[in-house]
């Protein structure tokens, strides 16, 4: 029987499991395929964590440079990984790509996999593939002529990866730009977390894809690009696969994978009524919490008895504001108005409710005035730091090939303006911070 190991490579800047390995493994085992799936991500994160030359792992990991006083740790990494992929005995060695920062330790550690196990396949996958050169699948298809992989997956990748173990090498999404969603979503296996190591992570949050796509429109975003269709399961498969998990694995805490939670109102409002009442009949030890993506939407949607319900079910809300400029927040696809914002953090407020709030720092259509109104939106509000908002996420602006804003952006002026879009960024993060809002380090 074709035994494939699944692991994530690093880096992924979280110290929470990844998904990716467990779903895949789940799927391949249902077409009674032997699998592994690892997420040895974390050990790099745990080595690195507190280590006084991270700067210099992130410039490896982010910018692809190595410093001499690393290259000795760099080698331990690549071996440890060639190692505990192999103690497996694999027939077939999938890596998945969560992002972009994954390429470069890929590329040396499918390296030294020729070099240890000539002839081992070597499969990659997963949405890291794609964001590093503004040129579509340039990067797995270079790795592919070196010879340093076997094929590359795009794309859902329970079928594509069962169908190459299988040995059909044909299948859509292999080796291809084009691939064959999930026809039917809902009806895949629940993700297996039986290889993975609890011990290691400072959050055991299990991770549960309760979507794919988005209902949104956000022009810097490729979700909408790779997903056509949004997709999501239903509020009874999501809670019987909390349930599940609680049983197998005595973990109470979920983050919903997926880039919204809340896409599908009706089925949302369900999945609160069902975890609140969970709760309600349940010890505070051993009551469901979760964390999840999150879109504002207007009081008539998001109505007080739904944020009662988010209290009950112990909910965390990753909310995606991007610009707190409304003409620009609606043009780039966000849909919703300050007045939406209000009731939003108003709400959270209320029924104290954690929410993360993300911002993009100077949108590439906000002008110079519209930065300034930003910075005092943050002064204006101080009363929500701590209090529903734990913490500011910005970004620096970024275009990401095959999305609607790099069909309209001139990239060499984009480009040119890299300087002036880093340091708002690092302004606006001392505006927050000094509204008594934490924030998020970024690079």
């Amino acid at each position: 029987m074709t035994k494939v190991v699944i692991t994530t490579v690093p880096f992924v800047d979280e110290d929470t499991p990844l998904a990716a390995p467990a779903v895949l493994k789940a799927a391949l085992q249902a077409r009674g395929i032997d699998c592994v799936g690892l997420d040895l991500n974390i050990d790099i994160y745990n080595k690195i964590q507190h280590d006084s030359r991270r700067p210099k792992f992130l410039n490896f990991f982010y910018r692809q440079r190595i410093d001499e006083e690393i290259v000795d740790d760099l080698i331990a990494m690549l071996d440890y990984y060639s190692c505990e992929i192999l103690s497996h005995k694999p027939d077939i060695v999938a890596l998945s790509l969560f992002s972009k920062e994954c390429q470069p330790f890929t590329a040396w550690l499918c390296a030294v996999l020729r070099q240890t196990a000539p002839g081992l396949p070597i499969v990659i996958g997963g949405p890291g593939l794609e964001t590093l050169e503004n040129t579509l699948f340039k990067y797995p298809e270079r790795l592919r002529r070196l010879g340093l992989i076997d094929a590359y997956i795009t794309g859902d990748g329970e079928a594509a990866l069962a169908e190459y173990a299988l040995g059909n090498h044909d299948y859509p999404g292999i080796n291809s730009t084009t691939w064959q969603p999930n026809a039917d979503f809902g009806s895949l296996p629940m993700a297996d977390f039986s290889d993975y190591r609890f011990f290691k992570y400072r959050y055991t949050l299990l991770p549960i894809v309760d979507s794919r796509g988005c209902v949104q429109n956000c022009e810097f975003c490729d979700v909408i690009a790779f997903w056509k269709r949004f997709q999501y399961r239903s509020a009874a498969c999501i809670f019987n696969t909390m349930k599940h998990y609680i049983d197998n694995y005595g973990i109470y805490r979920f983050q919903f994978a997926s880039s919204i939670c809340n896409g599908n109102l009706k089925e949302f409002r369900k999945l609160m009524k069902l975890i609140a009442d969970y709760n309600d009949s349940s010890s505070q030890e051993q009551q469901i919490h979760w964390v999840g993506s999150f879109i504002v939407r207007s009081a008539n949607n998001h109505p007080e008895p739904l944020w009662q319900l988010i209290k009950k079910s112990n909910g965390f809300l990753l909310t995606g504001v991007e610009s707190i400029i409304e003409r620009v927040r609606i043009d780039l696809g966000k849909r919703f108005t300050n007045a939406d914002l209000e009731h939003h953090l108003a709400m959270a407020k209320k029924y104290g409710i954690g929410t993360n709030l993300l911002f993009i720092a100077g949108y590439p259509t906000e002008t110079e005035q519209e930065y300034e109104e930003a910075k005092q939106w943050f002064r204006d509000h101080q009363d929500y730091a701590g209090d529903p908002v734990q913490q500011v996420q910005i970004t620096v602006p970024g275009i990401l090939p095959g999305t609607r804003l790099e069909a309209k952006t001139n990239i060499d002026e984009f480009n040119a303006g890299k300087a002036r879009r880093y340091a708002h960024a690092v302004e606006l993060n001392e505006v927050i911070k000094s509204c008594g809002f934490t924030t998020r380090p970024f690079l």
